[in-house]
């Protein structure tokens, strides 16, 4: 019984080689082609951080930078009115 089975799996590897052969190509590239998008995935991750933290970064300044000039409009302002009162 062993030996029919045997013979069988032989008779039918030989007679569909190119397919198994196939297959276990399609599979292959499958499994490559998954782990390389995970590994595209972690980047897109990984980059998403460094632009919403240089994001941040720039929302920061940008406000620093708009405060000050808000009071140097205003020292302006005042200054003016000083000259003004001086006439």
């Amino acid at each position: 019984m062993a030996s029919k089975t045997i013979a069988t799996l032989k008779y039918l590897i030989l007679e569909y080689r190119f397919h198994f052969l196939c297959i276990t190509l399609l599979l292959a590239l499958l499994i490559y082609n998954y782990s390389e998008t995970l590994v595209l995935e972690k980047k897109l991750v990984q980059i998403n951080k460094e632009l919403h933290m240089k994001q941040v970064i720039f929302e920061r300044r940008q406000k620093a930078y708009d405060e000050k000039a808000k009071q140097q409009r205003e020292k302006l302002e005042r200054m003016i009115k000083e000259i003004d009162l001086q006439k």
